[in-house]
């Protein structure tokens, strides 16, 4: 476009962006006719220029009829490659737009639902691709973040059904969930007198073992509620302050001094008692733990005289009688010795769990004399039935009570409580200390959490039995024939052989314990770890590690690192990325089979970073537009002729939404940068022969190896570095 041509738009009534878009679309040889119009504002002339430059048909979003945000569903529709004329309505505003969009993409029509609020449409295509029915609940008038909370918990198969109210906000709805997750008796909370704070409070009290009778009042401030559980948490007399007459900030003094008149005493601590009897000087210390004594001359006082000074300057308990008949002896002639100390208060033992099955499973296989890997004794979880004792919580107890030497008594200090058992397939029984296992499964521990799932057991898995799909975990006693197809959502245990079928756990690991054959369609992924025997053509993704006594001829991919251990652990053959590390006794063979070996970043993680980056530019771009828009409205419009206009709304609304929108792109990408650093060491640890010809990628660097032995490489500078191990 020359700058005559420019002047012309300008003489027109083309704002510079508008101007600027028309000029970019000639560039690209487009159709600029097609939006090159006063009435697009520009950034409606971008989408529909964007949407040209990916060969879309354009012209069932060209019109003004359209906001640029519907513009953009429209065009991600196209781009999807859903039916578009479904939700391609001037009516239905874009966010609703979205979610129609993205019910499309998942196989949902949630057209007939465009009246409802965009948020509750979001809930309930989020509940439909779980499976879960919200729409007597939408149909009963509970909004999006209500519908949020419910559909998380049957999702999680709570019963939260009898809490329901619509008058509870969605974060209280939240707080009776994260009671019934942990098997708390929710129903002394979940009422509409305590707000959400307030039912945290007693929630969180309940977690920890208290009893929240003292404060489970609605009249309490939820403040006031945290300073009492803070404070029968700590074991402290809560009796000083807990009236509702104190105020919160009242409440934290009063506990916090109480909290550091029970702490262990100081020594050091100022001495503000000081008498004088018959020449006998005593001093007792602030916390009242200890007693001095001076004396001038031991040999003019007698034992009853000291015990009178004690006595007279309050020193009654704890009195060192030894250490009086030294000072009487001679032995601290003009010195000042202690004479009395008291007994400080003890902690009692700290509440504990005694399991029932075993918490510490060997999942590492081992090492044969001949060099390979065994995987037949791996424990890789236990199981339980139905009905039984999983795990007794035993209180913790009140240690022992002290005095000082004045003879007050201090009070005695309880253990720490520990909090009630997170998790899903078991239940807490009355007593509040007994677990049950609900469901007959596996069982894992992992912190404060236990979790059970259905266990399906299989003798062999091929096409006479017909595929696998199973909400839990799998175990397969023998092999897993070709063609079949087994699907978990938690751990797959294969203890035979897996020819060329498919094993897929969406939530667990998968251990096969003969190895895979894949005959090159084989396929095995896991949401965390993949282990084997060994794997020959077939493909393996791991979200964790993949661990395996040798692997040929395959496609593996880890997220975090690979290992092929033992006297014949090699990695020869196909590709293999970890993004972290890898370690293997051989990397190659012989005859020089062609094998590339990745770690660090990959080229979708690259792609992904350049993704990032063109949409905060496109954005930034698409802000800027609006921004000038806005400027250009204020500059030509006074405040309550542009206030009442919609187009003027839109615009400024715009630019909230977009603020909001490069935001988020920008923690993303910072999440991404993060993750670079994390990587940045990448190595690769070969411990016996790296073979000829072996290629490696680190963090992007090629290499070609030539034949080395016991060798670590990594990337350093622009180069791959080789170091010995």
């Amino acid at each position: 476009m020359t700058k005559d041509e420019r002047e012309q738009y300008l003489r027109s009534g083309f704002t510079p962006d508008q101007i600027n878009e028309i000029q970019e679309g000639m560039e690209l040889g487009l159709d600029t006719s097609v939006y090159a119009k006063k009435e697009f504002f520009a950034i409606q002339m971008r989408q529909i220029r964007l949407g040209q430059m990916e060969k879309l048909p354009v012209e069932v979003y060209a019109s003004t009829d359209y906001d640029w945000f519907q513009m953009e569903e429209i065009r991600s529709g196209l781009q999807d490659g859903v039916d578009i004329t479904i939700y391609a309505n001037p009516s239905i505003s874009y966010d609703k737009m979205r979610q129609i969009r993205l019910g499309l993409k998942g196989g949902v029509d949630l057209s007939k639902y465009a009246k409802l609020d965009a948020g509750v449409l979001r809930e309930l295509r989020k509940a439909l691709f779980s499976k879960i029915y919200i729409v007597d609940y939408i149909q009963q008038g509970y909004d999006a973040e209500q519908l949020e909370q419910i559909r998380i918990a049957l999702e999680k198969h709570l019963n939260i059904v009898p809490y329901l109210n619509k008058e509870l906000r969605g974060v209280s709805i939240h707080e009776i969930c994260e009671g019934l997750e942990k098997g708390l008796d929710v129903s002394c909370y979940a009422k509409l007198d305590f707000s959400w704070q307030q039912m945290r409070e007693i929630r969180l009290g309940m977690e920890n073992r208290i009893d929240v009778s003292y404060y489970a009042n609605p009249l309490y401030e939820w403040q006031q509620m945290q300073e009492i559980r803070l404070g029968l948490e700590s074991g402290i007399d809560i009796s000083v302050y807990y009236s509702l007459m104190y105020t919160a900030s009242e409440m934290r003094q009063k506990r916090l001094e109480l909290q550091q008149g029970i702490g262990t005493p100081s020594f050091d601590d100022e001495l503000t008692h000081f008498e004088t009897f018959q020449n006998i000087s005593v001093t007792v210390s602030g916390d009242e733990m200890e007693a001095f004594i001076y004396v001038p001359d031991s040999s003019r006082v007698s034992k009853a005289q000291i015990m009178k000074a004690l006595e007279s300057s309050g020193v009654r308990r704890g009195i060192l009688d030894p250490e009086i008949n030294k000072l009487l002896r001679g032995r601290f002639k003009d010195k000042t010795i202690m004479v009395a100390r008291g007994k400080p208060a003890t902690e009692g033992p700290d509440g504990w769990y005694e399991f029932f099955f075993k918490t510490q499973l060997n999942r590492q296989p081992k090492l044969l004399p001949d060099g390979s890997v065994d995987f037949s004794d791996v424990q890789w979880y236990e199981f339980v039935q139905a009905g039984q004792r999983i795990a007794v919580y035993h209180d913790a107890d009140m240690g022992s009570g002290g005095f000082t030497v004045t003879g007050r008594m201090i009070p005695p200090r309880k253990g720490r409580e520990r909090s009630v058992l997170a998790g899903r397939g078991f239940s807490l029984m009355d007593d509040k200390k007994t677990y049950i296992a609900d469901i007959s499964g596996r069982i894992i521990l992992e912190g404060n959490r236990i979790d059970i799932d259905k266990t399906l057991n299989m003798e062999e898995v091929s096409l006479a039995t017909g595929n696998i799909t199973f909400d839990g975990s799998v175990y397969v006693s023998g092999n897993v024939s070709a063609g079949a197809l087994v699907q978990a959502t938690g751990d797959v245990v294969v203890n035979g052989y897996v020819e060329s079928a498919s094993i897929e756990s969406s939530r667990g690991s998968v251990l096969i314990k003969q190895g895979v054959n894949g005959n090159g369609v084989g396929y095995v992924k896991a949401a965390i770890d993949v282990n084997g025997r060994f794997f020959e053509a077939c493909r393996v993704y791991a979200g964790n590690e993949i661990h395996a006594g040798y692997c040929l001829n395959c496609d593996l991919h880890s997220d975090n690192r690979i290992v092929v251990t033992g006297k014949n652990g090699q990695l020869a053959g196909g590709t293999a990325y970890a993004k972290v590390s890898m370690d293997m006794t051989y990397a190659g063979n012989r005859a020089g089979i062609a094998t590339l070996i990745r770690v660090g970043f990959n080229d979708e993680f690259l792609k992904q970073q350049d993704d990032v980056e063109e949409k905060i530019a496109e954005a930034n771009k698409q802000l800027d537009i609006l921004r000038n828009a806005y400027a250009d409205f204020h500059e030509k419009y006074p405040p309550e002729v542009r206030n009442t206009m919609e187009i003027y709304l839109k615009v400024e609304s715009a630019i909230f939404t977009k603020e909001k929108e490069v935001d988020d792109l920008m923690r993303y990408k910072n999440d991404m940068e993060n993750e670079v650093k994390a990587v940045r060491n990448a190595q690769v640890v070969i411990h016996d022969t790296l073979y000829e010809g072996t290629v490696f990628e680190i963090n992007g660097k090629h290499w070609t190896a030539k034949q080395a032995r016991n060798v670590k490489l990594k990337r350093v500078d622009e180069r791959v570095a080789v170091y010995r191990n």
